[in-house]
């Protein structure tokens, strides 16, 4: 039996610019019930660009779809040192969601739209609607590194909930 590890990003607040949402991890431990029941755990909050219709993307200005499910990997260069990717495809970078696709889509820190481009800011905190702070891409990154090593199948779901006034 697979084990399947989802990082789970729900979307709750809407602007022009950002979708605010949080992060929870959802996960079968076998060792707490039988059957295995899932855990839901709180991780931190999370800032993306705007949600658009399915149809609709602006480059480094469009959320990934809500509804999205998709793998996830380690990923490392120079500029956003150790983190994580979502992807669909096998190049391990590339999510196709026809017609439109989106690439090098990861976590890291930041503070508003201006750090996002197509990836989620992952955040302890929130200073505004359209402000988080207080990055948790290195604890991130450690939480999927030990599930990996624990033989699990890391996956993301994206949700859009309804706008919370």
């Amino acid at each position: 039996m697979e084990k399947i590890f989802l990082i789970l990003i729900e979307r709750y607040h809407y602007t022009a610019q950002t979708s605010l949402g949080r992060m929870s991890f959802l996960y079968d431990n076998i060792l707490v019930t039988n059957p295995p029941q899932p855990i839901k755990q709180y991780f931190g909050n999370t800032l993306e660009d705007t949600c658009r219709p399915g149809n609709i993307k602006v480059y480094g200005e469009t959320a990934l779809p809500g509804g999205l499910e998709c793998l996830v990997s380690l990923y490392e260069d120079a500029h956003y040192g150790k983190t994580i990717i979502f992807h669909t495809e096998s190049d391990k970078d590339t999510i196709i969601i026809p017609p439109l696709k989106w690439t090098t889509c990861l976590t890291h820190g930041g503070q508003t739209h201006k750090d996002t481009a197509g990836c989620v800011i992952v955040a302890a905190n929130i200073i505004d609607m359209d402000t988080i702070q207080g990055s948790l891409k290195a604890e991130l990154r450690k939480v999927v590194e030990e599930k990996i090593a624990d033989g699990y199948t890391i996956k993301a779901r994206f949700v859009n909930l309804p706008q919370l006034s």
